[in-house]
């Protein structure tokens, strides 16, 4: 079991894309931190896999530019909404196809990245070869049903 406390930094705190014409603010800490190894957020980022932070929608706020909208098609079949910036294609954030009141920013778009330290590995079954997940405490198989003890671990992590 890997136990470790990380030091959050003070809030708000600031990301945006890789060329600058998109910039977000979040005014408060995400719910979670999360590595997704499934096939498609390994097509999107062309890499491993991605940081998906869970956030209260009310918490993000765009501060410039304009975001594009492109949908991606789940393994379920539910067409999933991609808030990406319109001149590098950066992924800033996915929307869940529920509407719900969160939405899941991608950790590596912040400023500051050095506090980032996911809690739990999800779609391992879709996981690169050679991956090494004994740096999180929950792995999953594929897409967890219920993110509570998910949540629960992460602000374990975060408590000081």
């Amino acid at each position: 079991m890997v136990v470790r406390m990380i030091k959050i930094p003070d809030f708000p705190i600031e990301g945006g894309c890789a060329c600058g014409a998109v910039r977000y603010r979040l005014a408060q800490p995400p719910l979670a931190l999360v590595e997704c190894h499934c096939a498609d957020c390994q097509k999107v980022t062309g890499s491993s896999f991605s940081l998906g932070m869970p956030v209260m929608a009310d918490a993000f706020e765009l501060i410039k530019g304009e975001l594009a909208l492109w949908h991606r098609t789940g393994e379920s079949g539910h067409r999933i909404p991609q808030r990406i910036c319109g001149h590098c294609g950066t992924r800033l954030y996915s929307e869940p196809p529920s509407g719900a009141a969160t939405l899941t920013a991608r950790g590596g778009t912040l400023d500051d990245t050095s506090w980032l330290k996911p809690v739990a590995a999800i779609w391992t079954d879709s996981a690169q070869p050679g991956q090494d997940f004994s740096n999180v405490e929950l792995t999953y198989p594929r897409q967890p049903e219920d993110f509570g003890q998910i949540i629960a671990k992460w602000r374990d992590y975060i408590a000081a």
